[in-house]
This record gives C-alpha cells, structure tokens and sequence, in this order.
C-alpha cells in the first residue's frame, strides 16, 4: 500500500507528460497541414514566377495599393526598370524614399510602387539592406515586400524598389488619426507577428531560418497597410544572427539605433555579446515603446 502511494504521484506524472506530448504533436501536425493547405490555395497559375515569390506576392497583394507582379516578371538584369519617380514621401538619415511609376512595357499602364534612394557613398546601408531583403525566407505579411534593389551608375545611385503603401508610416497615421481599441488590438498584433518572424530561427513549416534583429524599430520605421495591419520597413542597421558571427563580430556591429527607443543596455555599452538573445531583447525594448505610443493615442471607454 505505501508503494502504491508513494508511485501515485510518479504515474499520474508520467501519463500527464505522455498526453501533453502526444497534444503538442497533434498540435505541430495540424499547424503544418494548414500551412500546407494555405500555400495549396496560394499556388498560382503557371505565370513565369517561382512558387515562393508569387505566395508572397499574393500574400502581400491583399494588404497593398498595387500587385507589383509586373515588376517580378521582369528580367531586368541587364538595363533599369522602366521607374518614374512621382514625389518624395520620406526621408531619413542615409536615404530618401519616393513614391514611383513602374511602367508596363506593352501599354500606358503603371503599378505604383516604392524607390528608396541611396546616394554613392551609401553603398554599405544599401548592400545590408538589400542583403537582408533578398533572403526569401525573410518574407511574411507583417515585413515590407521587397522587388528588387539596382545600382544605377548614371545617376550615381542605389535603388531598392519595394511595395507602396499610402497610409504612410504609423507615426504620421497616429499622428493624424486616434484609433479606436479594436484597431489596436489589429495594430499590436501585426506589430507583434512581423517582430516574431524577424527573430525567429524556423518558418512555419519547420525549415530553419536565420534570426535577424531589425536595431531600428520606431514607428516611422513601420508602414501602415490599407487593412491597418503593420508591415516592418527599413532593415538598414539590421543584423543577421547568423551562428558563424563570433563575439568580435557582434561589438563591432556598432552601438545603432535611435536614442529614444535604444534599450538601456544598448545607451549604457554593457549588451552582453555571448548571447544572441540580447539582441532580440532591445528589438523587444523598442516594440514596447511603439505599442506605448499607439495606447497612447486610442479612444478606449470603459
């Protein structure tokens, strides 16, 4: 009898693990047949386009002025994409960002999109930024859809061409709008997701990915999509967390970001380099005074 109820606790123990196991399994395999079945969904018509890039055009095209598919079908490895530039929308510390006209090449049309300008001397924040976009697993409803990126040598420039989203960025629409609770809750959690995925180490279907931490975020960093949900912007002093980077690497990267949304650990040089995690922790910092800002400006009664 004293067995018995001294082995009680152990057996109701491991029939609890047992059972959250085969729950988190069941749990993993469900979420996997949905991605599955969503990218099933996604797969488009035989256009030219690989597989990956259409999803995440059509992904992006449900949340954005413009398709931008044209710009994608375009082999334009050789000379320019046929880009107006229409009028200047933005400008920051190391770039200015346009709102443009790609042109159709067999009619008069044009989808609108985004250039950000880079000038020559420039060249080091395009290359990171570019490097960073053209990582296809970098991809998701809640980052900025990149097109391309070109060095134009006539006009002595660095171009990268992205999506255009005419709300602008969330500290003009926050500062032109107050929001109501239920549009925070859709702001936050677009925030929130486009923030995971930048940290995370695997896609949803299992397949790793490289971490990356964007070392910028503020609200003039974020765009606002036409259904209010959030998209990431702006991954110029972005980091790739990449496990070959040792510590060295790491502290030269460079103490960056904008001083009222830098982490105390960050203002104060004492990041702890051996941990990659730290990283992530004053993206999570910076996130933090964004949602702040965004309370701040909501209707909420009650």
């Amino acid at each position: 009898m004293v067995i018995l109820v001294t082995l009680l606790p152990l057996l109701v123990m491991g029939i609890v693990v047992v059972a959250m196991f085969h729950w988190f399994r069941a749990y993993r395999q469900r979420v996997n047949q949905e991605w599955e079945s969503n990218i099933k969904k996604l797969k488009p018509k035989a256009t030219g386009l690989d597989c990956s890039d259409a999803c995440a055009i059509m992904m992006d095209d449900d949340r954005s002025d413009s398709s931008s598919t044209h710009a994608n079908n375009l082999n334009h490895n050789t000379e320019p994409l046929p880009i107006e530039l229409d009028l200047l929308v933005g400008k920051g510390r190391f770039s200015q960002v346009y709102k443009a006209k790609l042109k159709q090449t067999t009619s008069d049309q044009f989808e609108t999109v985004a250039v950000k300008i880079f000038p020559y001397e420039e060249y080091a924040s395009w290359k990171n930024e570019k490097d960073i976009f053209s990582n296809t697993d970098l991809r998701h409803e809640n980052i900025l859809h990149f097109l391309t990126a070109e060095e134009r040598k006539v006009e002595k420039q660095y171009w990268l061409i992205t999506a255009f989203h005419h709300r602008g960025n969330l500290q003009e629409h926050l500062t032109r709008h107050v929001i109501s609770w239920e549009e925070l809750q859709v702001l936050g959690m677009s925030l929130s997701r486009g923030v995971a995925h930048l940290h995370s180490d695997r896609l949803l279907c299992g397949r790793p990915k490289v971490p990356i931490v964007h070392r910028d975020l503020k609200s003039s960093n974020i765009l606002v999509k036409n259904d209010l949900t959030l998209c990431l912007c702006d991954f110029g002093l972005g980091l790739r967390l990449d496990s070959s980077l040792s510590v060295d690497d790491l502290a030269n990267s460079g103490q960056v970001g904008t001083v009222r949304y830098m982490a105390p650990e960050v203002l104060e040089a004492r990041l702890n380099l051996e941990n990659i995690e730290s990283f992530k922790q004053t993206d999570i910092y910076s996130m933090s005074l964004v949602l702040w800002e965004m309370t701040s400006r909501c209707e909420a009664i009650g």
